[in-house]
């Protein structure tokens, strides 16, 4: 039987060995010579998480040019990951959390002042590193920079806001989540000497993959348990963050459910009320359509490119696959919609 590791594998051949330099890459770019800053970049990479994005770098630049030089391709995977701790660092701040996937944030461990310049070295980290491999990637970069502020900015004034638009929520995770995505995909091309309609192209893949994640983790923040997902369920409803669930369930069930949203404290009965009204709505169901949507326009985009290897689309879900199981749920979505 073939695992999903080996399908990766077979997809690839190169990758965990080139996932491996990326990771040794980070150390080296976040390693500090003064031992009283080590504490805060030795968390960043005490725990590294899937690496989904810089996995994202390195194949795309394989299905340009296969012979991609080990040093290109991950040292492009490592401005990728070094800028998403660099998000995650922020977005952390930001929204004042504690823990993330279980684990306390550099915040909750060293305070809001370390984290806020940790971030920002990190940030310093990723444009330095993009400069070494020219002008493109340094203004896919800059960019990028440019839209995941703006998405930050544009969720913070829509906070609590019940008239929150499909248009506004799709705008924003344009920017915080999927704009990173698009640039993981762009820079591996980048990388790998592909032109202007291969990276634009590879880009739509990326931000469409990153839209879907996006849905489906506002959809498991509000119906999956928190050990699933390693926060309290209904985090974003807490902190007045109105997600495409909430959007749709308010199309549905305005009346009762606008009068418990707002600004105030979120006590455990108001949260079991706005989830009771919820499970009432078919806003899963919905969300999961549009995530799924997006997911195919992600492969169709790969498939109607010139500049990548013919089998691309195929390679590149296996090992999307592997990385996000959710993505499963995604094509093979059931009726109605479970956690489980």
């Amino acid at each position: 039987m073939t695992t999903r590791s080996q399908s990766s594998n077979s997809s690839f051949p190169r990758l965990a060995t080139d996932l491996r330099s990326v990771q040794e890459s980070i150390v080296d770019s976040i390693t500090v010579g003064d031992d009283r800053a080590r504490g805060p970049f030795e968390h960043f990479t005490r725990r590294p998480g899937r690496l989904f994005r810089p996995t994202l770098t390195l194949t795309s630049s394989y299905v340009v040019e296969p012979q991609i030089a080990t040093d290109q391709a991950v040292r492009a995977a490592t401005i990728v990951e070094l800028l998403h701790i660099a998000t995650l660092c922020h977005d952390d701040l930001c929204d004042n959390a504690q823990t993330r996937r279980g684990q306390p944030t550099i915040n909750a461990v060293f305070g809001n002042t370390t984290a806020l310049i940790s971030g920002d070295y990190l940030l310093a980290c990723a444009t330095s590193l993009a400069a070494t491999l020219g002008t493109v990637s340094m203004r896919i970069v800059g960019e990028t920079l440019k839209t995941v502020c703006l998405g930050q900015l544009q969720e913070g004034l829509d906070l609590y806001d019940v008239d929150r638009t499909e248009d506004a929520y799709f705008s924003c995770i344009a920017g915080k989540t999927a704009a990173l995505m698009e640039a993981a995909a762009m820079l591996g091309v980048a990388a790998a000497g592909g032109d202007a309609a291969t990276r634009s192209g590879m880009g739509s893949y990326g931000r469409n993959l990153g839209i879907a994640f996006q849905i489906w983790d506002d959809v498991l923040d509000i119906w999956a348990p928190g050990e699933t997902t390693g926060k309290e369920t209904g985090q974003d409803l807490a902190n007045g963050v109105y997600t495409l669930p909430v959007i749709y369930a308010l199309q549905e069930r305005r009346a009762e459910l606008a009068p418990l949203l707002g600004a105030g404290e979120f006590t455990p009965q108001r949260r079991s009320e706005i989830l009771a009204v919820l499970d009432r709505t078919d806003a899963a169901e919905r969300a999961m359509r549009v995530a799924r949507a997006h997911v195919e326009q992600a492969l169709t985009d790969v498939t109607a490119l010139s500049g990548v290897a013919p089998d691309a689309a195929g390679r590149l879900l296996s090992v999307a696959r592997n990385l996000m199981p959710e993505i499963d749920r995604l094509i093979h979505a059931p009726a109605e919609f479970e956690v489980a």
